[in-house]
């Protein structure tokens, strides 16, 4: 929902920002200055400067008083009616573009009414806590038990509060189209019942989807990662003591490439050893992974300094041996040089294993626990030239900050500035020309504040965009460098320079958001076990698209 409302900032001290390195064509960028104050908004409420957007619903806020209880409604013995298999979503018709009520908690029952078959959606009696009589839940395997319900009716559909997408889904789409199913993009999402993708519509604003498609019954996934060309998704998928890594095509096939019973173990049996990062090589018929130790039977879990490569056909190669890679690794975008990030060093060399250089050297930072950490290099997407930040190797004092090097592809990295605040677990994220750059900026003293911080690429005119004595979180900047986003709990942030922020409230926390287009984002909102996808645009606008009753919520997007 959109409104005003004084913001309360917090969400989890601990966070890793992804880093985006996607395609850029040129940008003319204001000058920094500090930011006119933040705009929140109310339902309807239209930016100045902005062009309204048409027949959009506001996101649903859940009733103060939250969902069933745990018996559900009453069902009288004999009436056809439905378990409720996850914490799910209430709304006023079937489909999720309708209004969320409220909820149902897992194991609720609810007498059902109707259904719709078209969407196989359930029309059931509300809880008590709803004023609305009637409700809908999804009829999904994954979501609700219909008992008794082989006689419902046919239960008559109410008016979308938004339009419909124009373009046709395809239930099976062709797997060598740029386009897929009619649209252009898609969302691919983890569930309860598997990997689903999300067909977009990014012509609208904000985007619009067409209905979930199941991909691959693959349950338990980490990580979602789709190839650059769009046409499969890899996946990591397992337990705390076991993981695999598979792909699943926009076709539905899917196949596991590498299991961690094929890699070398520790001699140790209380140790074990998992896929940890993934990333496709630009020909989006390899993946790069390393792995990481985790103790099988206590606490601790490390990344290895290693490098695997596994085609799509399942070919599996050691490309650097334990202590020859990288406790993190960035890919250039041509896939012809690797950056290894290691607790006290920072190493380019070509994928063949050639020309190997350690670029920059650092003493050891001081985490305050066990944890050692590791900077990730953030390479430009002309491939010319990547980025790296380090921290102080003392954080926790006020006049901490990190020091920031530009690393060419070859020669010695170049010291060229730095920024201030601890940034143990907030790295910073450059535009994809380099000449901006953005992070969570937090200052060790008595107030402990922390602020979205904006400077120039080498650290130059920052300014505090936002400031709060709460959590916020910086996501990363659009493909132009002209928008960013951030998030608190309850809010998602879009934020240009020289301009107001604008703080869109949301119903619960902000799990996860990426950017689309250069005006068009998605973003995952809600608790453990009930999450709502969104997309929005930059005048602060959200469109509820799809929903996941996952722990931790995982997505990928793709657009031509």
């Amino acid at each position: 929902m959109l409104r005003q409302h004084p913001l309360l900032f917090f969400i989890s001290t601990l966070f890793l920002a992804t880093l985006a390195c996607n395609a850029f064509a040129g940008e003319t960028e204001p000058d920094l200055s500090v930011p006119p104050p933040i705009v929140t908004l109310e339902e309807e409420t239209v930016i100045p400067g902005e062009p309204p957007v048409a027949d959009i619903a506001p996101t649903a806020t859940l009733p103060g008083s939250g969902g069933a209880n745990s018996s559900g409604t009453a069902v009288a013995s004999g009436n056809p009616y439905v378990t409720v298999l996850v914490d799910l979503n209430i709304r006023s018709g079937p489909g999720v573009v309708y209004d969320r009520l409220g909820f149902f908690l897992e194991g609720s029952t609810a007498e059902v009414l109707g259904q719709d078959p078209a969407s196989g959606w359930w029309l059931v009696t509300c809880p008590n806590d709803i004023a609305a009589p009637q409700c809908w839940v999804s009829g999904g395997s994954q979501y609700t038990l219909g008992t008794n319900v082989s006689g419902v009716p046919v239960a008559a559909v109410p008016p979308t509060p938004t339009p419909q997408p124009t373009a046709t889904v395809t239930s099976e789409p062709a797997s060598d189209t740029a386009v897929i199913g009619g649209l252009n993009g898609y969302i691919v999402y983890s569930d309860t019942g598997g990997i689903w993708r999300l067909p977009l519509d990014t012509s609208q604003s904000p985007p619009a989807t067409g209905e979930p498609v199941l991909l691959a019954p693959v349950t338990g996934v980490d990580i979602l990662r789709v190839s650059p060309d769009g046409q499969q998704i890899a996946f990591v998928a397992g337990t705390f003591e076991s993981n695999r890594l598979g792909i699943v095509s926009v076709a539905g096939s899917s196949q596991i490439l590498v299991d961690t019973s094929d890699l070398p173990n520790s001699t140790n049996e209380d140790f074990g050893v998992l896929i940890n990062q993934i990333e496709w090589l630009p020909n989006s018929q390899t993946i790069a992974f390393n792995t990481r130790i985790v103790n099988l039977i206590g606490p601790g879990a490390a990344p290895q300094p290693d490098l695997w490569l596994v085609t799509t056909s399942g070919s599996l190669t050691e490309q650097f041996t334990l202590d020859s890679g990288g406790h993190t690794f960035a890919l250039s975008p041509d896939g012809t040089r690797v950056i290894f990030g290691n607790p006290e060093s920072v190493t380019r060399v070509n994928m063949d294993g050639s020309n190997r250089e350690t670029v920059i050297e650092f003493p050891f930072v001081n985490t305050a626990s066990e944890y050692a950490w590791v900077p990730t290099a953030h390479w430009l997407p002309g491939g010319s030239q990547a980025f790296v930040a380090i921290a102080d190797d003392d954080p926790w004092t006020e006049d901490a900050e990190a020091t920031l090097y530009q690393v060419p592809v070859s020669g010695p990295a170049v010291e060229i500035g730095s920024v201030p605040g601890n940034t143990l677990f907030s790295p910073l994220d450059w535009t994809n020309n380099g000449s901006r750059l953005g992070y969570l900026q937090l200052i060790i003293n008595s107030d402990n504040l922390r602020s979205i911080a904006v400077a120039d690429g080498d650290g130059d005119n920052l300014i505090t965009y936002v400031t709060a004595n709460d959590q916020l979180e910086f996501t990363g900047w659009n493909n132009a460098g002209t928008h960013f986003l951030y998030s608190g709990a309850g809010f998602v942030g879009i934020g240009q320079l020289g301009q107001s922020p604008i703080e869109a409230l949301v119903s619960g926390n902000v799990g996860q958001q990426m950017w689309l287009t250069n005006s068009a984002f998605v973003t995952a909102v809600g608790s453990t076990n009930n999450w709502d996808l969104l997309t929005g645009n930059v005048a602060g606008n959200t469109r509820v698209v799809g929903e996941t009753a996952v722990e931790f919520v995982q997505f990928d997007t793709w657009v031509p």
